[in-house]
């Protein structure tokens, strides 16, 4: 009998049988069909959780390495390097910093513990907190309770609507409770404030980018197009970017540089019909201020912030930034009655303070040199006195 012949005879046999019975064969044959399926799904989330347990891990080894070139010294600061303004803002302030990722498992955890401990480190700072850091924090103390254990926290109250950023920072509120966490730190003057406020050994610290020798030349011509950035703005509505864009579609002859950019942001351009160029994904800093050397000048005018790095980062590579009133950068000088921003959701005063930025371009670069200058020897003092007070 032949295979066809053998197919046909079992489709007569079926058809002969009451329905419930074929319903329930065929969910038995389904059910047989789906096992290869699963076992496969099975197997991929197995090597993925293996590749990224193999890769935190690494990361930690590495962290390793770097902990113990700093044996014996007063402090060290650990933060994500991913995070890249967290990052940025970690080594715009300190020394002796150390690159570190999530850490997993009770392994990796007691593994950092012990190599900070058996290096002699008097004093551990967290530049924000990352999965299994609240757990290296409690490792540390078990074992060696006189290790200093400080925080700084990037983000302000503002940031509560990020169930993500509230969890962590109830669970930081716990561990300074309980003992575990000597002092915080914040780079917002209000948050620190307050923290100080309600009982919680708090300091002020402010990012910084260190000042380049470099001197750049602008040529403005009237009625040349203008080209304005708008980076490191997310679809998080704090970011604004929608009324930014609008702004920049009110100007004469301008257009846009988005680094990110996402679907909604591009939707949102194709109705204001404005011109841009954009790239989808972050990149590095490096790349990032090579890129805005051509723009007139920069906005990030947010609705609520800290210590934001770009503004800094844009006038140390010669392009004004456009900021809104709500961080310490610029505030009572000269310097701020050109750059900041004091009606974020307005487009049209946006607009007016870009054209009237373009056009005192030199002095307000010229009023940043001189405001820096100060401003460097305040973020000094500020880190020296985190540093120094236990």
């Amino acid at each position: 009998m032949s295979v066809l012949e053998k197919i046909i005879k079992i489709i007569n046999i079926l058809i002969r049988l009451p329905f419930k019975v074929i319903k329930k064969i065929y969910r038995v044959i389904r059910s047989i069909l789906r096992i290869p399926s699963r076992i496969i799904n099975k197997i991929k989330r197995e090597i993925a959780n293996y590749k990224k347990k193999k890769y935190y891990t690494e990361q930690v080894y590495k962290a390793c390495d770097e902990i113990k070139k700093c044996n014996s010294k007063d402090y060290i600061v650990l933060f994500n390097p991913t995070w890249l303004g967290v990052a940025n803002s970690t080594k715009g302030l300190f020394e002796n910093n150390v690159p570190l990722e999530q850490v997993f498992g009770n392994k990796n955890i007691k593994l950092i513990a012990n190599t900070i401990i058996e290096n002699d480190i008097k004093a551990v700072i967290f530049s924000q907190l990352v999965d299994g850091w609240t757990e290296v924090i409690k490792e540390i103390k078990k074992e060696k309770p006189e290790i200093i254990i400080k925080v700084i926290w990037h983000a302000n109250n503002g940031e509560v609507l990020s169930d993500y950023t509230w969890l962590i920072n109830k669970e930081l509120i716990k561990l300074y409770d309980v003992g575990l966490i000597d002092a915080f730190a914040f780079v917002k003057k209000s948050m620190t404030e307050f923290y100080n406020k309600v009982g919680y050994k708090s300091f002020y610290l402010i990012n910084n980018v260190k000042s380049k020798e470099e001197s750049y030349t602008y040529n403005y011509t009237k009625n040349k197009k203008l080209k304005i950035g708008i980076y490191n703005a997310s679809s998080r509505e704090i970011k604004n970017i929608y009324t930014q864009l609008t702004a920049i579609k009110l100007l004469d002859n301008a257009s846009a540089d988005i680094v990110p950019s996402y679907k909604g942001v591009i939707d949102f351009l194709d109705i204001l019909h404005l011109d841009y160029t954009h790239l989808e994904e972050y990149i590095p800093t490096e790349k990032l201020m090579e890129r805005i050397k051509d723009n007139d000048v920069n906005v990030y005018i947010t609705f609520t912030e800290c210590s934001p790095m770009f503004p800094i980062e844009s006038f140390e590579s010669g392009v004004p930034c456009l900021v809104g009133n709500n961080n310490d950068y610029f505030q009572n000088t000269e310097l701020g009655n050109y750059i900041i921003v004091n009606r974020e959701d307005d487009a049209e005063f946006i607009k007016d303070k870009i054209i009237e930025c373009i056009e005192n371009r030199e002095k307000i670069m010229q009023l940043y040199k001189t405001w820096k200058m100060q401003f460097d020897i305040q973020c000094i003092e500020n880190v020296k006195a985190f540093i120094e007070i236990n």
